[in-house]
């Protein structure tokens, strides 16, 4: 299938690995003789499953197409008929939306790697739902396009 735009998005700032491997090369630096296995295997899964983490987009002649994997297995569909408008924008993720990842808040759903840009989809029943993305003028122009074709 032929996408009008995709984008995947990783977790790749240079100061949440530094937050991530800083403690453990330290702890293992400095008194590697009484770093327990338990620890080593916990923060091991943690940077694990952080470096997997992706943020995928897609749009295609049906809708945009999203999926943080791991967290979704499959690919979730906003069709163009349950759009209301689509917004690029500038925004603080951890003011408006309490940082990266996965967020439910009161100003609606949000799903962020990095950065402070994206696209808020406001969808016809009310909700809207924010995607971070690091091309999100072409994203926001790619979604808008296509919902004139739809209307």
């Amino acid at each position: 299938m032929r996408y009008l735009f995709e984008e995947t998005q990783k977790f790749t700032q240079w100061w949440l690995w530094g937050i991530l491997l800083g403690p453990i090369l330290i702890s293992l630096i400095i008194d590697s003789k009484n770093v327990s296995n338990s620890y080593l295997v916990i923060s091991g899964v943690i940077i694990l499953l952080i470096y997997c983490l992706q943020l995928r987009i897609k749009i295609d002649q049906k809708g945009l197409h999203y999926q943080f994997f791991p967290f979704h297995l499959k690919s979730y569909t906003i069709k163009y008929d349950q759009i209301e408008k689509v917004e690029a924008l500038t925004y603080n993720p951890i003011f408006d939306y309490g940082g990266w990842g996965i967020r439910y808040r009161m100003k609606g759903r949000a799903y962020n790697v990095k950065g402070n840009q994206g696209v808020k989809v406001y969808l016809k029943n009310g909700k809207n739902i924010l995607f971070g993305s690091q091309s999100y003028k072409e994203f926001e122009n790619t979604l808008t396009q296509n919902l004139k074709k739809v209307i």
